[in-house]
């Protein structure tokens, strides 16, 4: 059931959306501008992207430790904000108690951001090393070739993400640049304030009106409105990539919230379904429904197939059978079209209350018909662009979105003769077992390696989605090294379901079998073209499961340098557990600003709590193009051997409010009643015991160095006192007893002669 919805428009002008969620356990803000890299400056290229990161750095109000992105880390809070062509956003979440606390530091570094020279010379290095890492990052280039398909808006080809030459090096001028942005786009009227969480609508109506009547009404009216999409002459378009191969077709369309239907039924896995009989004839394997693009009443349309092989032939299979699909989906009844829409709002209504706003604002928001008809007549093969990416494509580099691509626009056969109009199986409502008082959810699972997850996804895929269909949920999720059976339905349905989900797991047939395994494939791709950091993230699972702790090295995309140093739990007990999220808590915000804020080596710097694989502990994580990897790896041993110092400087008041923010944080559970099962599944499984009230309030500082000791150190004697394990200036030996590293290669040695 989708959260209770309220809007009101303030005083002076913001426009504000209230959903009262009673059973969210966090609660969510985002603040949502009508401009974006679309309306900055022709002289300054990337100034929006600029500003949205240089806010963060402080407010009039809040500064230093006590600004937002500081602030949040130390609270266990989530925060992030985007920049796309016409809108940008900062949003945030947490723990209701201190919540007001995170509006009132998101609000006022919009209203009055300090915008100082240091601050933007250190996030102009920062974005100049995003825009290196996206320079290898296969999304972002498959999205930039795509724009050479659009010959409107006509900014959609130029750069906006921003480097070091964008900017230039009179810092001066840039930061008068971005107080004029500020002045000319941060009023009211031009922003949308979201609020959602367990709060009800007068308590948040109430923040609304004391935090978001800070805005300045301002004049006029909000930016221009953009050109519409349109197609250029050039309809097929080829990009040469060392990724998995995949073709995309979009369409110029009206946003509506029939577009989130429209991928609701494109992403349907059921028998009879397009996705099934693409797999079943071997064109494609998956499906990826996006907006690349869209303004406040328009958008462009991105339905990207993962196929199996690159053969001409191929490619005009998929997309004869596509085009069958579009027919045929002209003709669902009112009926169809309800069931679906609900299938879309019961997975919209399992998101968090972030993930909730972010896809209302910024991608796609809950389903309806609305403007179904209208879509339909926009998806016509003569309103639709082709892009193929692969490896093999022979091209001439362009130059697009600050970055050079080798594409081509040969066309291709676009028809098959060998691919037969297929009828597609388009499902009702089915209330023979709709939930029930006796509903039951059951989870099971087991170690897996990623090979054996993608078998098992390919075979649970169907059974999966007909479960959905009949009012039930079978999920299977890979995580933490870890395949997860989740059932949700009447007792019987569940053991019958079950049952048949383990044969098929047992006896795959050669078809999943051959379908894991091209999806085994394009996932060892996908990491080893994806940012570095996340595909050592992506590793560290079966790093954690196979190893005692060893040094691994992995080879990336890119040239960026990449460390990531997981430390486990000194000893699985409730009082270690629980220090160490503390000690977490401590960490985060002094690792960032040590690392991101003093040093500025790159755009990933994160220090945080984390489980993976049966293991819980700290997990550092650094990317830089500025630094090698033995020099990373230098950064975090120096932080660790620092500290001993930090816990011996915490206060007792500093280390009560860690501990109520650790209470707060275990008082949360999940409303949806899978996502609670497979936690304390997680939990179960990894053997993690059970923090409670006295293990939070036994924790001292000793506690927290406990932590960290080197296997020789020995806690404090009863009676002994912390003095017994650290005297003032004496050294503590700290390794977090083992650790796993993860890393990128080593620079080559020069050679002779070299400097």
């Amino acid at each position: 059931m989708l959260p209770a919805a309220e809007t009101l428009t303030l005083s002076n002008g913001l426009r504000v959306n209230i959903l009262h969620d009673p059973q969210a356990s966090r609660a969510a803000a985002l603040i949502h501008l009508n401009a974006g890299s679309h309306h900055e400056p022709e002289e300054f290229p990337g100034l929006a992207h600029l500003f949205e990161h240089v806010v963060f750095a402080g407010s009039h109000q809040f500064q230093g430790d006590d600004r937002l992105m500081m602030w949040a880390q130390a609270q266990g809070a989530r925060l992030n904000a985007t920049t796309h062509a016409t809108s940008t956003a900062w949003f945030f979440d947490m723990t209701p108690a201190k919540f007001e606390d995170g509006l009132a530091r998101l609000t006022d570094m919009l209203v009055q951001p300090l915008l100082t020279t240091d601050a933007v010379q250190q996030e102009v290095a920062v974005i100049d090393a995003e825009y290196r890492m996206l320079t290898t990052h296969a999304d972002s280039l498959c999205d930039a070739a795509l724009s050479l398909a659009f010959a409107a808006p006509a900014q959609l080809r130029d750069f906006h993400i921003g480097n070091l030459t964008s900017f230039g090096e009179d810092i001066s001028a840039l930061q008068q640049a971005l107080i004029h942005y500020h002045q000319q786009f941060f009023t009211a009227r031009r922003l949308t304030l979201w609020l959602q969480g367990p709060q009800s609508i007068a308590e948040l109506t109430a923040l609304a009106e004391h935090y978001g009547n800070a805005f300045a009404a301002g004049k006029g009216s909000p930016p221009a409105h953009t050109q519409p999409p349109a197609l250029s002459r050039e309809r097929y378009l080829q990009l040469r990539l060392e990724s998995s191969p995949r073709l995309r077709f979009s369409f110029p369309v009206t946003l509506s919230p029939a577009l989130t239907l429209l991928r609701q039924l494109l992403t349907d896995e059921a028998p009879g379904s397009l996705l099934e009989q693409l797999r079943t004839q071997a064109l494609a394997d998956s499906v990826r429904v996006s907006l690349p693009y869209t303004s406040a009443s328009d958008a462009i349309l991105s339905i990207e197939f993962m196929t199996c092989a690159t053969t001409p032939a191929l490619r005009a299979g998929v997309e004869t059978l596509f085009c069958h699909w579009l027919q045929q989906v002209r003709d669902l009844s009112t009926g169809h079209l309800q069931h679906y829409v609900a299938l879309s709002r019961r997975d919209f209504s399992r998101l968090t209350p972030l993930e909730q706003l972010r896809a209302r604002t910024l991608d796609f928001p809950p389903a309806a018909q609305n403007g179904w008809q209208k879509l339909l007549s926009e998806l016509k093969p003569e309103n639709m662009t082709r892009l193929w990416i692969a490896r093999d494509v022979h091209g001439h580099n362009a130059s697009v979105q600050g970055f050079t691509l080798p594409v081509s626009f040969s066309a291709w056969q676009s028809e098959s003769d060998s691919v037969t109009e297929s009828h597609f199986m388009f499902y009702l409502p089915h209330a023979e077992e709709a939930h029930t008082a006796d509903e039951s959810i059951q989870t099971t699972g087991a170690p897996l390696t990623l090979l054996q997850a993608c078998i098992a996804r390919a075979s649970l895929r169907a059974l999966c989605a007909l479960s959905a269909h009949q009012g039930n949920s079978l999920i299977f999720s890979y995580e933490q090294g870890n395949g997860l059976l989740q059932l949700s339905g009447c007792q019987a349905w569940t053991a019958r379901t079950l049952a048949a989900a383990l044969r098929l797991l047992r006896a795959p047939s050669p078809a999943a079998l051959a379908q894991g395994r091209r999806l085994f494939e394009q996932e060892q791709r996908q990491l080893r073209s994806d940012i570095a950091i996340r595909t050592l993230l992506a590793t560290l699972p079966e790093v954690v499961s196979e190893s005692s702790g060893e040094v691994h090295e992995l080879r990336v995309a890119g040239d960026d340098a990449a460390v990531l140093v997981f430390c486990p739990l000194a000893e699985n007990t409730a009082e270690c557990l629980a220090a160490t999220q503390i000690l977490a808590y401590l960490l985060e915000p002094k690792f960032f600003r040590q690392l991101r804020v003093e040093k500025n080596i790159g755009y990933v710097v994160s220090c945080r709590f984390h489980q993976t694989a049966r293991q819980s502990g700290i997990l550092f994580a650094l990317q830089s193009p500025s630094y090698d990897t033995e020099t990373l790896l230098g950064f975090i041993d120096t932080f660790i051997a620092e500290i001993p110092s930090v816990i011996d400087g915490i206060t007792p008041q500093t280390l009560e409010e860690k501990r109520c923010t650790l209470r707060e944080s275990l008082s949360v559970r999940p409303a949806d009643r899978l996502e609670a099962a497979r936690q304390q599944w997680l939990r179960e499984f990894a053997c993690a015991p059970e923090i409670n009230e006295a293990s939070v309030a036994a924790i001292t500082t000793e506690q927290l160095l406990a932590c960290v000791r080197a296997p020789d150190n020995s806690l404090p004697c009863a009676g002994e006192g912390w003095s017994g394990v650290l005297q003032k200036n004496q050294e503590v030996d700290v390794c977090f007893g083992h650790r796993f590293v993860l890393k990128t290669p080593s620079p080559p040695p020069p050679s002779q002669g070299e400097e």
